[in-house]
């Protein structure tokens, strides 16, 4: 399989912010029940969910976690962009997992409040297998070997980029969103930027999660400043 395939893939579970989960009905004997989750991603590269016990997903998962999540940002012609369906068992996130929760609240803030709540857990995905259609002809099953890849700067590398950049270069992420993105904000809007991995990075304004893909994957904190430095200058 082409590793472009696989970027696209990956690019794709990254621009999206909430996904179709799909899991095993005990109410309804074994028939499958889809429900609209929110997600981010763990140092793996798996989706991270927030989910109650009182939820009929979570009271599933509980008697049989296997599960899938079905991502598609296409706001016009869902068949004709890509789409992913990540098939695989829903794990309990381990308790000093504090990393990839902060993560998932910078990206949900509204959600903390879920998550100093004794019925709400966070799990992870652990994929066995991963469909991805890039479009017409472009159909790929995909091994958890080949789709899975290590945030370079999970935990406290990428806060320390996040944080520069918040501090430092405000200016500059409001540049890329008006030069790439084509949204207009005032100089005082805020805009954060919420996380980084080595194809691109994720901005938010006004909850709106907006994702920034590098011309070519990025390895270190070297090469991440010199790809951000570059999409600053061009967007002057």
């Amino acid at each position: 399989m082409k590793i472009e395939a696989i970027n696209q893939a990956r690019n794709l579970l990254h621009a999206g912010h909430f996904g179709i989960l799909g899991t095993i009905s005990v109410k309804l004997d074994g028939f499958p029940f889809g429900s609209v989750v929110p997600y981010c991603l763990d140092g793996k590269g798996r989706p991270v969910v927030l989910i109650s016990t009182i939820a009929q997903h979570t009271k599933n998962i509980a008697q049989d976690n296997r599960c899938s999540l079905t991502i598609n940002i296409s706001d016009d012609d869902v068949q004709a962009k890509g789409r992913l369906c990540i098939i695989g068992r829903m794990e309990k996130l381990p308790s000093d997992s504090e990393a990839v929760k902060a993560s998932y609240f910078r990206y949900f803030p509204q959600a903390e409040k879920y998550g100093q709540a004794h019925d709400f857990s966070f799990y992870y995905l652990d994929p066995i297998s991963v469909r991805y259609i890039g479009g017409f002809g472009a159909i790929y099953w995909v091994e958890p070997d080949q789709f899975l890849h290590t945030n370079p700067f999970q935990g406290k590398a990428e806060m320390r980029i996040i944080d520069h950049m918040n501090a430092d270069h405000h200016d500059s992420l409001i540049r890329y969103l008006s030069h790439y993105k084509g949204i207009e904000v005032s100089a005082d809007a805020q805009v954060q930027m919420v996380g980084i991995n080595d194809l691109g990075f994720d901005l938010t304004i006004d909850k709106k999660k907006v994702r920034f893909e590098f011309e070519a994957p990025i390895e270190d904190a070297v090469q991440a400043r010199e790809a951000l430095v570059a999409m600053a200058k061009a967007a002057r």
